[in-house]
């Protein structure tokens, strides 16, 4: 009985010291756990799906003349013929724009995925519109200015591109942070 209580010990002590082991293996000499890359896939389709995702409910929008801007505006300054108003155009643009906005979900991996909650959501997707409508939106996208467009046009776009930016933000930094606590080791 003894031997076999030794033994039982021996082995919860061989399985203490090998977690052990699997735990350190993730930190660094300093103790801390080492941060690996960042997951570009995760990060990508984070980026893409949201682009679409919110760039269909632009396009319904101006269906209903909510917004008199629709998701073709990506391709103002380049002559495609007239089939880039039609269903397919706009169906290309936004595609073009979840590509462009695994851009902007890799900016905001690097710059704040450490952020939480909604703020830094309504400000980063602000700060799209804001560059894309108002500071690049005649020079790249053959935009007019944008007090030249109506009330429900602006606050609708604002709307959509905070809602977008919130998307961006949550999952970004909720990913970050689910990788983190899987590395530290998380338990409760």
């Amino acid at each position: 009985m003894k031997k076999q209580l030794n033994q039982n010990q021996t082995e919860v002590t061989e399985q203490l010291t090998n977690l052990e082991q699997n735990g350190n293996q993730g930190q660094n000499k300093s103790g801390s756990p080492k941060h690996e890359p960042f997951d570009l896939k995760k990060i990508a389709f984070i980026g893409f799906f949201g682009g679409v995702f919110w760039n269909v409910f632009v396009y319904i929008a101006s269906i209903f003349d909510f917004m008199q801007i629709s998701p073709n505006f990506i391709l103002g300054k380049v002559s495609l013929g007239n089939w880039i108003n039609g269903v397919w155009g706009q169906l290309l643009c936004i595609v073009l724009f979840g590509i462009v906005s695994i851009l902007f979900a890799i900016i905001y991996y690097f710059i704040g995925r450490k952020w939480m909650g909604v703020w830094p959501g309504i400000f980063y997707g602000f700060f799209i519109w804001l560059l894309l409508f108002v500071l690049l939106g005649q020079v790249l996208f053959d935009l007019k200015p944008i007090k030249d467009y109506s009330s429900d046009t602006i606050v609708t776009s604002i709307c959509f591109y905070v809602l977008y930016g919130t998307f961006i933000t949550y999952s970004v930094s909720f990913n970050f942070h689910e990788e983190a606590s899987y590395l530290r080791g998380y338990s409760k």
